[in-house]
């Protein structure tokens, strides 16, 4: 897969505006094909709260973080989800940049990946706790991530994210920019509203 289909494939419900986070990793070497391309992109997507944090990790890959902004600040100013990342000593007195800071400390510095990084990525806050609680086993059904409370959803969610990809990289394939696609995306679900 080519850089800028990588970034479709694996973050465009984030940088389409339905998604919290996504997080993936590419070899050292795809990086180093679109690294500008980022840079490139960066202007296009800050203005529209969409943010790429790329993290150099030992085994010749870099991690990637892209986030939207908004719905990550939402998604953490939920009282249940502050009060989770606070017993897993999170800084959420000090506010949203303060935790965006901590998680990006613990992926580029740990080993394994913390358990909440799923409620960062928009993953129901019961599905998180059940994924650790029960270490992976016994869910209910099994898609981008393991579910242990509402399935039906879940499922909904995940196809509205498959969807969200699927066509993004159709018109990634047509001639379309990775910045393009996403703002077609974008333009499309609200029209629809």
């Amino acid at each position: 897969m080519s850089f800028d289909e990588t970034i479709i494939h694996c973050s465009a419900p984030a940088l389409c505006g339905i998604k919290p986070a996504n997080l993936f990793s590419m070899h050292e070497s795809v990086f180093s094909t679109g690294k500008q391309k980022i840079h490139e992109w960066r202007p296009y997507f800050s203005k529209n709260c969409k943010h790429f944090v790329s993290l150099k990790k030992a085994d010749d890959r870099v991690l990637f973080f892209v986030y939207d902004a908004k719905l990550l600040q939402q998604l953490l100013s939920d009282v249940h989800n502050a009060h989770y990342l606070a017993g897993k000593g999170y800084p959420v007195q000090r506010g949203f940049p303060a935790v965006l800071a901590e998680l990006l400390h613990r992926l580029a510095y740990n080993d394994t990946f913390p358990h909440e990084v799923g409620l960062f990525l928009g993953y129901p806050l019961c599905d998180v706790i059940g994924f650790e609680t029960q270490q992976a086993q016994g869910s209910r059904y099994s898609g981008f991530w393991k579910v242990y409370g509402d399935v039906n959803d879940a499922r909904r969610t995940m196809e509205l994210y498959k969807t969200c990809s699927e066509t993004c990289m159709k018109w990634l394939n047509s001639g379309l920019s990775v910045p393009l696609a996403a703002e077609k995306y974008r333009f499309a679900l609200q029209t629809c509203k």
